[in-house]
This record gives C-alpha cells, structure tokens and sequence, in this order.
C-alpha cells in the first residue's frame, strides 16, 4: 500500500506506542515508535519523518528539551504535542519551538488520524492549529457516567469529573437518592461520555477514594478512548412539551404518563428534561404534540445517558428511538 508520510511517535507507554501506531498504519501511514526523549532526538537525526507525535513527560529527556533539540535539528518538521495535563507554561514553551498542534489526553484515535493528515498536509506553511475545545475529553465538570460493575452497588449514575492527570481520571463519587454510593477500590468500572457529537466508553477500575464531604473516586484512565457510538442523523433544539411513561418492553402498552420537556430532536433520537431519573438502558414511550412544523409524533425510544442538569433535581436524558410515527418535517430521512 503506498505509505501517505512517516510519523514518529514518542510516549513512555508502549502499549499506547503499539494502538497509534497499529492505528495510523491501518491508516495508510508508515510509523515508528520510541518511548524516551533522546530516543525521539536520535530519530529524527538519523531519519527523515513527515510527522512527530511528541508527549511531554518522557524519561531522560523530557519532552520540552526533546523538542528544542528536533527543532535544531529540523526547524520545520511538524511536531504534535500529545499531554494529558500540561500547564500553561509548558504550553507556552513547546508554541514558542513552533508546535502544530496540541492533542489532550485521552483521545479519539479517529481524531488523531485527521489531525496528523491535516497537519501533514498544512506543513508546508507551517500554519499553527489547536485542537477545537469540543474536541477536549475529560474537562472539570463534564458530565459522564459511571457504571460500577459489581454485584453489591452495581447501577450506572451520573458522575462530573473532578480533575485528571498523566496517569488518572478523578471523579467525583456517584449518589442514589441523596446518598454517596460506596465504591470501593479495587472495583470495576465503565465510563461513558457524550462529546463531539458522540458517544465515548472506557473499563476501567478505582484505583482510590479520597474522602471528604463530596468523595472522590481515583480511577486509571486510558491514553486513547474508543467511540462507541456517532450520531447519525442532525438535531435541531426543540423546547417543547413531552408526555413520557417507562415501558418494560417496546411492545408493552403505555401506562400513565408525565410531562417533561425536549430539548433536541432528530430522525434518530430525542433529548428530554425530566423531573424523573431515567437510567440507561430504560424503555421510554414519548408524545409530542405538533409544533414548528414538526409533529405529532409518537414513539418507543432508548436512555443513553442521563444527566443531572440543576439544582431542582431535573434530568437530561439523551435517547435513541427504537419505534417512531409521527411527523418529522424537515429532519425526515428517505
């Protein structure tokens, strides 16, 4: 297959070595891989690269000083920076050697692939680019759940994250009717986040807990992140009026039911503001009356994910329709 550039990946973590590089050659690309500062510094002396995907924290030489020497070497070799929690000025130095891009992690590996072609493509002028702050996984407060996988307090909960670092994720601790649940460490975990327009979910597990009035859990994070799921049909925001009743199968006939709000719609899914928690993986039957050329509209959908959203004890609650009727105007697909 005829090879699209040659990208040198420099990380002290050789199994995430082994995912880029498998990755960006399924990709079309030609890849080495070094796990140290003055590895990365010895390459790029003795090889040509279009590409360098460079992390900050390496053994021997780290990354700023790994960087200052390729720029000696090759003043307009594409250099990207892969951190996980790089500080302002580390930042500051690695932009003033001429850096085209930064890439937080954990990352989308599909992102990483665009980025590497674009910056490979762009290298010529040199042009310095960002990654997009949508594009950002785990930022204090995002929203993400957290199902613990055990026997005992097994359930998936709303979760925000609290910070991360190089080696973990810290969340704070998940509750079940106004009280903490006890996760202890050691315990199995999935988590999950919606970002980018998608869907995103890891295993993981607690490394610790730190107590306090809010606990927090201390979990190992992965270097890249796999999405699991992209939406596949736009969404227009829509506030309107939803009845809404918990099936316990799509055939089931709707019980009574309550009202909420939507948030957004599409062919494919619905957002809903709730007073009621709905858990992932629940059966929802939804009405929604005609409105802005758009409905009525009757359906069985999914939970995805829900989220608290305020202090009132309201949820959002993103679904997926396994049954729809209804008018969809302008979001209907042939």
């Amino acid at each position: 297959m005829f090879s699209k550039g040659s990208v040198l990946v420099v990380d002290d973590e050789i199994n995430l070595c082994r995912i880029l590089g498998a990755k960006l050659a399924k990709s079309g690309y030609s890849v080495v891989a070094v796990h140290d500062g003055q590895q990365a510094v010895d390459k790029v002396r003795e090889s040509e690269f279009d590409v360098v995907l460079l992390d900050l924290i390496l053994p021997k030489v780290d990354g700023l000083s790994a960087l200052a020497q390729i720029r000696s070497l090759n003043h307009d070799l594409p250099v990207i920076i892969m951190t996980a929690c790089g500080s302002a000025e580390s930042l500051e130095t690695a932009r003033n050697h001429g850096v085209s891009a930064y890439i937080n992690k954990p990352f989308d590996l599909d992102i990483l692939v665009e980025l590497v072609q674009s910056t490979s493509a762009a290298s010529s002028t040199r042009k310095q680019k960002g990654m997009p702050g949508g594009t950002i996984l785990f930022v204090k407060d995002q929203p993400v759940t957290i199902e613990v996988l055990n026997g005992r307090t097994g359930g998936v909960f709303a979760s925000l994250v609290d910070s991360k670092d190089e080696r973990t994720l810290t969340l704070i601790a998940p509750m079940r009717d106004g009280n903490i649940i006890e996760v202890a460490p050691r315990t199995p975990v999935r988590v999950g986040l919606g970002a980018n327009e998608a869907y995103y979910s890891f295993n993981s597990y607690v490394l610790s807990v730190k107590p306090g009035e809010a606990p927090l859990l201390v979990l190992d994070k992965p270097g890249v992140i796999y999405r699991t799921q992209r939406r596949q049909s736009p969404r227009i925001a829509l506030d309107a009026a939803v009845r809404y009743g918990k099936l316990s199968s799509e055939d089931e006939a709707p019980g009574a039911l309550v009202t909420g709000r939507s948030s957004d719609l599409g062919s494919g899914g619905i957002r809903i503001i709730s007073a009621e928690r709905l858990d992932p993986g629940d059966l929802v039957y939804l009405e929604l009356d005609a409105i802005g050329g758009v409905g009525p509209i009757n359906a069985v959908a999914e939970v995805l994910r829900s989220r608290p959203v305020d202090s009132e004890s309201r949820y959002s609650s993103s679904m997926k329709f396994r049954k729809l009727r209804g008018n969809l105007g302008r979001l209907r697909v042939d």
